[in-house]
């Protein structure tokens, strides 16, 4: 059988910091979600799944229909992260072999994702990430066998924290020294910073 990645795309929560909907954040000539759905698709992921919750039927419009991608709706997305990884991997195809877990705020450049994939397709591995000066960023790549820990978590918990306390030993990471590694668009001036960031 053919090994994939598919992707999960986080776009659920409220985005209280920004004070508006990140998804809908204008990003190189495009919404951000726009954005990140076709640059997983052009990085080589098979399918896209993504969670909404908040202000769902703004975002819904941008992005319905579009090929290979399922919309999935979390109504407990008030409750945080967590909620909406679980409803994710409750709902994805039952091939699905590998995921990447991504935030709607975490853009990043096609030839930055591409080196991910490779590693974790290249090296089997349970869970990959990417590393920059020593610490991990994002996205990670899980294999289908972690979901049933993954599903373990406790959604009032602070997304996957205590799963990597558990699992870190078998966490293979990719050194990509590049400041797209740990960016997280959760504020107006790291959304102006990484404008000015080029997408190699």
């Amino acid at each position: 059988m053919t090994k994939k990645i598919d992707a999960l795309l986080l776009s659920a929560g409220k985005s209280s910091r920004m004070g508006f909907t990140k998804a809908l954040v204008d990003w190189h000539n495009q919404k951000l979600i726009q954005f990140q759905i076709e640059t997983l698709l052009n990085s080589g992921c098979t399918k896209v799944f993504i969670v909404l919750g908040h202000e769902k039927e703004k975002i819904i419009p941008y992005i319905q229909n579009k090929k290979n991608t399922k919309i999935i709706y979390n109504e407990n997305y008030k409750t945080g992260k967590s909620s909406s990884i679980i409803k994710g991997i409750n709902n994805i195809s039952k091939n699905t072999n590998n995921l990447l877990i991504i935030g709607v705020d975490q853009p990043r450049p096609i030839k930055f994702l591409k080196k991910l994939l490779h590693f974790h397709l290249k090296n089997n591995a349970m869970i990959s990430a990417p590393l920059n000066n020593n610490k991990r960023g994002h996205p990670i790549i899980f294999n289908e066998k972690m979901f049933p820990e993954i599903l373990k978590i406790d959604k009032f918990d602070d997304g996957l924290r205590t799963f990597f306390r558990k699992n870190n030993k078998i966490v293979q990471t990719i050194k990509i020294n590049s400041k797209w590694t740990h960016l997280d668009l959760n504020s107006t001036e790291s959304l102006d910073k990484a404008r000015g960031l080029k997408l190699i």
